[in-house]
């Protein structure tokens, strides 16, 4: 009965721990081409691993393979001459990494791989570089096989790969003496498929500091043995755990139909764990930051329940964070499969919204940048810019739309309104345009991938209105969920929707949005010039008698007015909006315009002077990148002055107080 009772108890627990997490999907998400089994050592003192396993890939194209592109990210932080530090003086991101020394940098080899057959593929391995043509760059892995793959054909290889991490530079590293991130740290293959041109080939780019990530689906079986103090968390399901001799822990993770596989590990992590419907919630924080752990959980539940509503169910059966301690913060704020990693700074108050933002930023990630899994190196904006624009509609429906972001001591921002003012607050907001691969960038883009493309989708769900703009999001969200899309795909998606409904404000398609906003560095831009309002008279002057001569008249002013307003297109984008002419009365004109001419005037013959003008009173084109000129009134209203005039004395009260604590 003891040993019934134990092995019960035994079961109940096992069950309780693994059981809730259920990765598989029957039948699979995607065509799965490329997947993994790995058994991964890990040496805690040196940061470095040792791993044999398998790699299986399907050749789901109507071509042969006669070679293998393998991403080997973690050559990047192995030396300055790597095309990710090549050029940065030693100086970058804040760091100086010119001093530092021989076991603070990283790298990652393929130890021993070979096909089905038996036969070594070690002596045909090679780096390429095909983007820059920089020898010294070892992020991209060439291996020629002896027999190709042939179309329908599932090939499996062996392969045994030796890594280690650097002191964190970006993203994968360690910190101190025990914390560690494991991204992008295994031999990866990139994606076979059929590019712009017709011809099928490995998209395989190295890694440029302006790009991130592009990787296919399939299931990653990984098992990993560490030191019993780390506390370890991964993409997947964690569908075993067995204590080892010598103080070590085997566990293996397993997930399904997702394009790459991240773990951490720290001996220091708190750990909160949640769940919503399906969903296992765990969350690893540094102590310190253990305040912000019901706001994190409460965030992403919060995102899990909108995109579940506007644009599809969360299939996966769990979603890791990870938080770092202070000094490791240049390894967060990033998103993997199943698994982010966030940033928090001890203390932040909960009216200051960066904690809440950016875990639904990280987590909406799961939808575009892994379930669509568009390629962020060639077209960052299909990711990033969606990611942003569910950003700002979550934070704001649920803190509100003017304190999405900031209700602090006054001081109230929306979260659109903060990625508005990121893309209209560039010193040229037409310096550069989105539809462009990252590596072309000179590394300020933000504002044109991430808040212009939001920007440009928030003006449309203005306009179509939220029902309309959500079932376009659905719509190009079930066709191509675990496809890859281009940008020639949602932007199909969107032409079909507006020829659907013909009587929107953009036409018949919305080709020149998107070439003006994605592929061009159009603006919007409306303004109000001017306000005229000339009193009329009665008769005054000479007229005809009729007799052959004249007669004086002496006119009186007539009690009504010639009014007119200026308003002019300075940008080159043009939308249909609206002009409220406001007369003093209390009169409200509302006037369509179609925005095209480039000085447009409307005139009156009125009994009141017009005394303000709005363009687009509604705001509903956020693309324009001055709204302070969208209006114009003769009587601007003091109240406006003195409520910025005193937030600002309030805020100068404060700062000079906390000086006075250190003199």
């Amino acid at each position: 009965m003891k040993i019934l009772l134990s092995f019960s108890l035994f079961i109940f627990s096992f069950w309780s721990i693994f059981g809730q997490c259920d990765p598989h999907f029957v039948p699979p998400k995607s065509a799965r081409p490329t997947s993994y089994v790995m058994d991964v050592q890990y040496d805690l003192p040196t940061k470095s691993i040792k791993s044999t396993g398998q790699v299986i890939f399907k050749n789901n194209s109507p071509v042969p393979i006669t070679e293998l592109h393998f991403y080997m990210y973690l050559n990047s932080f192995k030396n300055m001459n790597s095309t990710f530090l090549k050029g940065s003086g030693g100086n970058i991101f804040d760091q100086n990494i010119g001093s530092r020394g021989e076991d603070t940098w990283g790298w990652i080899r393929v130890d021993d791989i070979a096909d089905a057959q038996g036969a070594n593929l070690s002596q045909s391995m090679r780096y390429i570089q095909l983007d820059d043509g920089n020898k010294d760059d070892q992020s991209v892995l060439s291996v020629t096989l002896q027999k190709p793959v042939q179309p329908g054909e599932t090939a499996v290889f062996d392969l045994k790969f030796s890594a280690k991490l650097p002191k964190i530079i970006a993203r994968a590293g360690y910190s101190k003496d025990d914390y560690a991130l494991w991204v992008h740290w295994f031999p990866q293959l990139g994606v076979w498929e059929q590019n712009p041109t017709g011809d099928w080939a490995w998209n395989c780019h190295q890694f440029f500091r302006t790009t991130e990530f592009f990787g296919d689906f399939g299931t990653y079986d990984v098992t990993i043995t560490a030191p019993d103090q780390l506390v370890i968390g991964a993409s997947g399901c964690l569908m075993s755990e067995e204590k080892l001799s010598g103080n070590l822990v085997k566990r293996r993770f397993l997930v399904e139909d997702v394009i790459d596989f991240a773990w951490t590990a720290y001996p220091g992590f708190q750990v909160y764990e949640d769940k919503w419907q399906h969903v296992n919630i765990r969350l690893l924080i540094a102590p310190e930051h253990s305040m912000h752990a019901q706001r994190f959980i409460t965030a992403v539940k919060q995102s899990l329940e909108y995109m579940n509503e506007h644009v599809g169910p969360y299939p996966f059966a769990s979603i890791t964070m990870d938080d770092p301690p202070f000094h490791a913060l240049r390894s967060g704020m990033m998103e993997y499969p199943t698994f982010i990693t966030l940033g928090s700074f001890y203390g932040t108050p909960k009216g200051i919204r960066n904690v809440e933002s950016l875990a639904v930023h990280e987590f909406v990630h799961q939808y575009f940048m892994m379930m669509l899994s568009s390629n962020e190196k060639e077209e960052a904006w299909l990711d990033e810019g969606f990611v942003t624009y569910f950003e700002d509609r979550i934070t704001d429906h649920y803190y509100g739309k003017k304190t999405g972001y900031v209700d602090f001591e006054g001081y109230r921002m929306g979260n659109h309104e903060l990625t508005r003012n990121e893309y209209t607050g560039m010193p040229n907001p037409k310096e550069d345009y989105a539809d462009k691969p990252g590596w072309t960038f000179d590394g300020r883009h933000k504002g044109i991938i991430y808040s212009k493309t939001a920007t440009m989708l928030r003006t449309m769900q203005a306009i179509f209105g939220d029902e309309a703009m959500d079932e376009l999001i659905r719509t190009y969200f079930d066709r191509w969920q675990f496809k890859h899309p281009r940008g020639t795909d949602f932007f199909a998606v969107a032409n079909e929707w507006v020829a659907k409904h013909p009587n929107t404000s953009f036409g018949n398609n919305l080709d020149w949005l998107f070439k003006g906003v994605l592929q061009g560095t159009d603006v919007c831009d409306y303004a109000v010039s001017e306000i005229s309002n000339i009193e009329n008279f009665t008769s005054h002057g000479l007229y005809d008698d009729g007799k052959g001569g004249f007669e004086f008249k002496t006119g009186q002013p007539s009690g009504d007015f010639t009014t007119s307003t200026t308003l002019h297109r300075l940008g080159e984008l043009i939308f249909p909006v609206d002009v409220e002419i406001t007369f003093e009365d209390g009169t409200v004109k509302t006037e369509p315009w179609d925005g095209q001419d480039r000085t447009k005037i409307f005139s009156y013959q009125s009994k009141s002077k017009i005394e303000s003008v709005h363009i687009d009173p509604a705001q509903k084109i956020y693309l324009d990148i001055d709204l302070n000129n969208n209006s114009l009134s003769l009587k601007p209203k003091d109240s406006v002055f003195w409520k910025f005039t005193l937030k600002a004395v309030f805020w100068m009260q404060n700062l000079m107080q906390s000086v006075s604590f250190l003199v």
